[in-house]
């Protein structure tokens, strides 16, 4: 930090914690005029815009930053490179077709971009042709039905894409896009776009009533283990839902994301 007030911009820094950290501060209180953000950094980081042609089959994740993106979309365009397509870009559209890349980002380096055959990861078995795999069209697939595969193919590493399939299983389904950006371990800025884009069905998500639901289902359900036995034990003698509910005394908040799955 080149000053308090750029260390007061931080996003996780409320103004409480800043007033009580600000007197510890041995930074100046005002940012020099002549301060230069990228002053430091290697020269590579400087330039978005590329200088001279280069082979988008060899750059990693810095090079890619270099070009102007984050780290969190570079990292997406080396995934959608090495994974969805084998190694490597074989044509433009190729590129074109990652949806980090934006057509504007794309346009600015179409001119610079040069595929080398010698780059490109070739088929092993030339007498067996790789199968060419049909891309997911995501505004057709339900966030309920999605697969691991599928989420890898949209940009989310083995961990985000293991912990929302787990926490669906779990659930026994979504009942709102809301819960998916719940799960633990998951790039929510990258599942707020395919949020964006995917539609959900919960018309196949089990519910019962209180009075109804199945013990095992009470004591495994994420929403519903903490309050199982309670609820077991209120229905033997008030086999009604309203007084089951009152009985229980849950949280607000608590009760609203059972009740997602009370019919």
């Amino acid at each position: 930090f080149v000053s308090k007030e750029k260390f007061k911009e931080c996003f996780i820094i409320n103004d409480e914690n800043y007033q009580k950290l600000s007197p510890f501060l041995i930074l100046p209180a005002k940012t020099p005029a002549d301060f230069n953000a990228y002053s430091g950094k290697s020269k590579s980081f400087k330039t978005k815009t590329p200088q001279t042609t280069f082979d988008p089959n060899i750059l990693d994740v810095n090079g890619w930053m270099a070009l102007g993106f984050t780290e969190k979309q570079a990292n997406v365009i080396v995934n959608y490179r090495d994974r969805n397509l084998k190694g490597s870009f074989k044509t433009l559209e190729d590129i074109q077709n990652c949806f980090v890349i934006s057509p504007e980002k794309f346009a600015e380096l179409k001119p610079f971009i040069k595929l080398n055959p010698a780059t490109m990861v070739k088929n092993p078995d030339p007498k067996k042709p790789e199968t060419k795999q049909e891309k997911t069209d995501f505004s057709k697939t339900d966030m309920n039905s999605i697969t691991f595969r599928q989420l890898l193919e949209f940009g989310l590493d083995e961990k985000s894409a293991g912990s929302m399939i787990g926490f669906r299983k779990k659930l026994g389904g979504f009942m709102t896009k809301e819960q998916i950006l719940e799960t633990y371990n998951i790039d929510k800025e990258l599942v707020q776009k395919l949020l964006s884009i995917a539609p959900l069905d919960n018309s196949k998500v089990e519910r019962y009533s209180l009075v109804d639901a199945p013990e095992e289902w009470l004591k495994n359900h994420p929403y519903f283990k903490y309050s199982a036995d309670k609820i077991i034990y209120y229905r033997v003698t008030n086999p009604d839902d309203k007084k089951i509910w009152k009985f229980l005394k849950t949280k607000p908040e608590y009760e609203a994301r059972m009740r997602l799955y009370v019919k």
